[in-house]
């Protein structure tokens, strides 16, 4: 006879099934299987009970990863105590902090973010939702984060940054982009404007961005926008002093500053801002205004190897350019030569290819029989004199036996190409070694990445834009760059343990984490499971303790 057994073994109950038989008169138990815990069974006999239970299955990984962060930083708490909004429904850090985690996430519009935020695993963590969570909500909500506002929401970031994050801001890389818009700005609105696209896309509205990053995880720091018609330069020597006054206000001082950024900011007026603050700072100067440096060739310098163990050569020399204390770096990189060498090399047979093809059935034909037409026709197809005068051609003949000759004057071009692969950088870093300075410089795709980043459809996705109203925009832009924050902030807290995974599959592995939810009819009780992740995944989440939210 089968029946169940209950043992409380240390306060607690196990069950076993066990069968009993009759053996020589006596009852005798003939075998015995434990089943388990008496609350398990109980569970397990619920599950049973209900073949079809409700599942729902939320956004995990991510989203919990990315609110430890805002927890961390009191980021709601921040925004709420810099904003003046009566308390009244959800605060605007809350609005924001789920426009961020969203930007994150899985990037939407506005008038969807409600819809995504009840399929994540969020809903526990927020106030009730018994307000719109909407377009319009968003609307009403950024016309309290104001550019003065912004600014003091980053400098209370930045102290967090700083005195519980230890991430290091003496070393800022610098660079403003603009991007295009579809949207038609209301009247009265001064941020998009039509100018120089840098993608390309001039007939459209632009908004201009810029960022300051740190060497330490590419975290951006300070960001500031600007109508998309205003040129680089007059951007930046406009943000020098608002810089300093930034930093000042976080405790840090412009002679702990090391300043990086491009030539396309360059202007005597932010030059002499910087000497006078006696910021240090690397930049890159245009190859077009150092001609007098035509003459060196590789043979001029030594070549020594980069941290990636890249080999460049570099060459000093004491120049004024800007102020007294500068130094002009040349540096040669054979890699750059012969990447230059090669393109040079393919733009000049395709130009005389295309001197090829336009005689081939035009010669001695009509006006070109004359042979001073045929020169004039050779100049116009090379366009670039310089590429001309890489090439030996001649024409000859008169009437109906006009010929040409043309080819690439081999000696010319070797010549030539010993010029090539120079760059040119100017730093006013007393301490600096050459080498370092050039290296420290080619970290400023630093912030490059970070601008590709919210120009990424899969990431950040600035775009498309659905605002037109400088409040909305700059509100819009401003959770695109906290997003940022958040990412880098993440990545670095990861990389500390697991340095070869980069932000993308940082992104893949806890997008995989999702929560299962599964009720029964007539239980009470509410199971939650992590769905079956890859180990990697399952390792990541152990790190970031992402059980305890469960």
């Amino acid at each position: 006879m089968v029946h169940l057994i209950k043992k409380v073994i240390k306060g607690k109950t196990y069950l076993y099934l066990a069968a009993s038989a009759r053996i020589d008169g006596k009852p005798k138990r003939i075998w015995q299987k434990y089943l388990g815990p008496e609350d398990k069974l109980n569970e397990l006999t619920e599950l049973l009970m209900d073949v079809e239970p409700r599942i729902v299955t939320l956004d995990f990984g991510l989203p919990i990863a990315l609110l430890q962060l805002i927890k961390e930083l009191n980021l709601v708490e921040i925004i709420d105590e810099c904003t003046s909004k009566r308390a009244q429904g959800l605060s605007v850090g809350h609005y924001v902090a789920l426009a961020v985690i969203n930007r994150c996430v899985k990037p939407t519009s506005k008038a969807k973010i409600r819809h995504w935020f009840e399929h994540t695993a969020l809903f526990k963590e927020f106030p009730p939702i018994d307000t719109y969570l909407d377009s319009m909500a968003y609307t009403n909500h950024f016309k309290y984060l104001t550019p003065d506002i912004i600014e003091n929401i980053e400098e209370f970031v930045n102290k967090k940054l700083i005195e519980e994050f230890h991430v290091s801001m003496n070393t800022l890389f610098y660079d403003p982009t603009n991007f295009f818009t579809y949207i038609n700005p209301k009247e009265g609105a001064e941020l998009p404007k039509h100018g120089h696209s840098k993608e390309g896309r001039f007939t459209l509205n632009l908004v201009g961005l810029t960022l300051f990053c740190t060497k330490d995880g590419g975290v951006p720091v300070l960001h500031d926008i600007y109508p998309g018609n205003v040129q680089d330069a007059k951007v930046f020597k406009d943000q020098v002093p608002h810089l300093l006054e930034r930093l000042k206000r976080v405790g840090i001082s412009p002679h702990e500053l090391c300043l990086v950024f491009d030539k396309g900011n360059l202007s005597q007026e932010a030059f002499d801002q910087i000497n006078s603050a006696n910021i240090h700072f690397v930049c890159s100067i245009r190859p077009s205004t150092q001609k007098e440096f035509d003459y060196l060739t590789p043979a001029d310098f030594s070549l020594e190897k980069f941290p990636n163990g890249k080999e460049i050569g570099v060459l000093e020399f004491d120049r004024r350019l800007y102020g007294p204390h500068d130094r002009l770096l040349v540096v040669y990189n054979p890699r750059m030569r012969a990447w230059q060498e090669r393109n040079l090399k393919i733009k000049l047979e395709k130009k005389i290819e295309a001197v090829h093809e336009w005689f081939k059935d035009r010669l001695n034909v009509k006006k070109w029989r004359d042979p001073e037409a045929v020169e004039k026709k050779i100049h116009a197809i090379f366009k670039n004199k310089k590429h001309l005068k890489l090439v030996d051609y001649s024409v000859s003949g008169t009437g109906a036996k006009v010929k040409y000759e043309i080819n690439i004057n081999k000696k010319a071009l070797e010549a030539h190409v010993n010029t090539l692969g120079k760059s040119f950088f100017l730093s006013n870093h007393p301490d600096m070694a050459s080498l370092d300075i050039v290296w420290l410089y080619r970290q400023q795709y630093t912030v490059e990445r970070a601008f590709k980043y919210i120009k990424s459809p899969d990431l950040l996705s600035m775009r498309p834009m659905y605002h037109w109203t400088d409040d909305s925009i700059r509100g819009h832009l401003f959770t695109c760059v906290l997003g940022l924050l958040l990412l880098s902030l993440l990545t670095r807290k990861i990389q500390f343990e697991f340095k070869q995974l980069s932000i993308w599959i940082i992104i893949e592995l806890l997008s995989e984490i999702e929560l299962a939810i599964i009720e029964h009819e007539g239980s009470k009780k509410i199971i939650k499971k992590i769905v079956e992740i890859s180990p990697e995944a399952a390792e990541l989440s152990k790190f970031l303790e992402l059980d305890a939210y469960i």
